[in-house]
């Protein structure tokens, strides 16, 4: 593809943490590591980044030595962070998010909801953020209407946000991923078809039938 000869194209993964999708189990990280690195991606885990260069990138090798690759094209994927507007709308902010109170209002500007990638809010159960993902925006959209229809009525009795697990997949290819779904781990075919059912069906939910048809995935093949 492309017209560029496969021999010349190195692909290399660095990785700060220990492991690479780390909120997968061990067994699912193994798999989809296996796959990539049997289609030549190199894996470098546990190696920091300490600089970009125009040239390359240099990682912490050691503790005490630093290693340099050479790169065309570097990538850059670490995190997410909320949109800019709510750092200069004078909000106090990490990275463009907003630690939003159980309700999902401002502490301080009870009469302003943030939801999405511009909100934080704590999972009680390890004291860390909630990922930003999409099931977690629209679980926060459903009680955030519902709150704003109470506070437009001067009902000051606020819905507590619950998120509630539906499972993560994550694609490694066109017809391959690793995920949890209702519990269970799934790997390879059956992983990538349910991405892309999931992605189908956040798109029809968000804007309808028309939505879904023009950007959805309908390559089910295998």
């Amino acid at each position: 593809m492309y017209d560029v000869p496969r021999e010349k194209v190195r692909i290399v993964c660095l990785e700060a943490a220990p492991k690479v999708l780390p909120q997968f189990d061990a067994k699912l990280v193994d798999y989809g590591v296996g796959v990539l690195e049997d289609r030549g991606v190199e894996f470098l885990v546990g190696k920091p980044v300490k600089e970009a260069t125009a040239d390359g990138v240099r990682y912490a090798a050691s503790e005490t030595e630093e290693k340099e690759i050479k790169a065309g094209t570097i990538i850059w994927a670490a995190g997410v962070r909320g949109n800019s507007v709510i750092e200069a709308s004078g909000f106090e902010a990490g990275r463009g998010r907003v630690k939003v109170n159980h309700n999902l209002t401002v502490p301080g500007n009870e009469e302003i909801l943030i939801i999405g990638d511009c909100s934080l809010i704590i999972n009680p159960a390890n004291e860390r953020p909630y990922p930003t993902t999409a099931q977690i925006a629209m679980q926060q959209a459903d009680v955030a209407a519902i709150n704003l229809a109470k506070m437009v009525k001067g009902d000051t009795d606020l819905v507590d946000f619950e998120y509630h697990e539906k499972g993560t997949v994550c694609s490694i290819g066109d017809n391959d991923a690793i995920g949890v779904v209702f519990g269970k781990n799934i790997k390879g075919y059956p992983a990538s078809f349910m991405k892309k059912v999931i992605d189908d069906r956040a798109l029809l939910l968000i804007g309808g039938t028309g939505v879904m048809m023009s950007k959805g995935k309908f390559k089910f093949y295998k």
